[in-house]
C-alpha cells in the first residue's frame, strides 16, 4: 500500500510539472501572438519560404528543422501553413520549458528550484522579444537545443550526446559553427580552479573531442552550404525588403554601434537600458561563473562568452530575439554556479 501510495503520489508529482509547462508555454504563447499581431504573418511567410525555397534572405534557406516541421504538422493535420505554424509554436515552447524544468530537476533535486528556473526562463523571454520585430522557429529551436546543451555540460553528460545536440542543430541555424569552436576549445584546455581567483589554464589535447570538433565545424559548414545551393529557388528579400540592405559584416557593426550611442541618449525607449544591463551583463557574469569550483560552470561559461563575442559581432543586438539562446545562461548555469550543488562529475568531457 506504501508503494502504491509513493508511485501515486510521484505520478502527481509530475502531473503537476506538467501543468506548469502547458501553463508557462500557454502564456508566453499568447504573448508572442499579442506583442506580433498581424506582423506574425511575416515570420510565416519567412518559415514557407524555406519550404518552398523562396526565403527572404538566402542565409535562411539551410534553417530547414523549424519550417518542415511546420510542413509535417500542415501534411498530418491537412490545416493551413498558417495553423500549422501556429501549432508548431506551441509544441516547441512546451519543449522548451519540459526540458528545462528536467534540467533544473536533475541539477538541484527541488521542485521550488524547478519552477524558479521556470518562471525566470519566463520573464527573460518575454522581455527579450519585446524588443525585437521579428520572432522566428529557429529561436525556440534554440532555446531548446542550449538548453539541453547547458544541461549535458552541467551534469557531464557523454561527448555523444553533445555531438547529437551539435548535429541537430547544424539543420536549424549556423550557430552550430561557434559551438564547434567551443568544442574544439574545450578539447585543447583543460581548467583548474581556485578559490576566488581565475581558473589556471594548461594544454591537454583530447583527441577524440578534438577529431569531433573539427568534424562539427567542418560538416556544419558543408550541410549549411549544400542545402542553400540545393534547395533555394530564389532570394525574395530584395524584392521584400527593397528599402533595407541585407547586411554585411561592416553594415551589422555600424547599425550596432548607431544603436548603442542612442540607447545611451535615450535609454527608455524600446527598453534600451532594460537591453543593455542583459547584453553588457553577460560577460560579467560569464566572468563572475569562472571563479566558480565547478568546472563544468567555467567551461559553460566559455561557451557562453564565445557566443557573447560572435553575437556581439554578427548580430543586430538590439533585434533582442538573438539574445534568447542564453536564456539558459541566465537560469541554469549562473544559480548553479551560485549554489552548493555539485554536478555528477568535475572533470572534462570524454569520448
Amino acid at each position: 500500500m506504501r508503494e502504491a501510495k509513493t508511485v501515486f503520489g510521484g505520478f502527481l508529482h509530475w502531473v503537476g510539472l506538467l501543468i506548469y509547462v502547458v501553463f508557462f508555454a500557454a502564456a508566453q504563447f499568447r504573448c508572442v501572438v499579442m506583442f506580433y499581431g498581424q506582423r506574425i504573418g511575416i515570420h510565416i511567410a519567412a518559415a514557407q519560404g524555406v519550404v518552398d525555397g523562396l526565403p527572404h534572405w538566402r542565409i535562411y534557406q539551410s534553417r530547414v528543422l523549424g519550417p518542415y516541421f511546420v510542413q509535417l504538422i500542415r501534411q498530418l493535420t491537412g490545416l493551413s501553413f498558417w495553423n500549422s505554424y501556429l501549432i508548431a509554436t506551441f509544441i516547441l515552447i512546451c519543449l522548451f520549458y519540459l526540458i528545462l524544468i528536467l534540467a533544473a530537476n536533475d541539477l538541484w533535486r527541488s521542485t521550488v528550484a524547478m519552477l524558479a528556473a521556470a518562471a525566470a526562463a519566463f520573464a527573460f523571454n518575454i522581455i527579450l522579444i519585446q524588443g525585437s520585430g521579428w520572432l522566428y522557429l529557429w529561436d525556440f529551436i534554440d532555446l531548446i537545443v542550449f538548453t539541453a546543451l547547458t544541461w549535458a555540460i552541467l551534469t557531464e553528460r557523454p561527448l555523444w550526446q553533445i555531438a547529437l545536440l551539435m548535429i541537430f542543430e547544424i539543420f536549424n541555424r549556423e550557430v552550430v559553427v561557434v559551438m564547434g569552436g567551443w568544442l574544439l576549445i574545450d578539447a585543447i584546455w583543460r581548467f583548474a580552479p581556485k578559490a576566488n581567483k581565475l581558473p589556471k589554464m594548461r594544454l591537454a589535447i583530447r583527441w577524440a573531442q578534438f577529431s569531433l570538433a573539427l568534424g562539427v565545424i567542418g560538416l556544419g559548414s558543408l550541410v549549411i552550404e549544400l542545402l542553400r545551393r540545393l534547395l533555394l529557388v530564389r532570394e525574395i528579400g530584395p524584392e521584400i525588403f527593397a528599402q533595407k540592405n541585407s547586411g554585411t559584416f561592416l553594415t551589422i557593426l555600424a547599425n550596432n554601434a548607431h544603436d548603442l550611442s542612442l540607447s545611451f541618449t535615450r535609454p527608455l525607449d524600446n527598453l534600451w537600458l532594460v537591453f543593455n544591463v542583459l547584453i553588457f551583463g553577460i560577460p560579467l557574469l560569464a566572468l563572475r561563473c569562472f571563479l566558480s569550483q565547478k568546472i563544468n560552470v567555467i567551461r559553460s561559461s566559455v561557451l557562453y562568452l564565445m557566443l557573447w563575442a560572435a553575437t556581439a559581432a554578427l548580430g543586430l543586438i538590439y533585434e533582442t530575439r538573438v539574445w534568447l539562446l542564453f536564456v539558459p545562461f541566465f537560469v541554469l548555469v549562473v544559480p548553479f554556479a551560485l549554489s552548493n550543488s555539485q554536478s555528477k562529475k568535475e572533470v572534462p568531457i570524454h569520448a
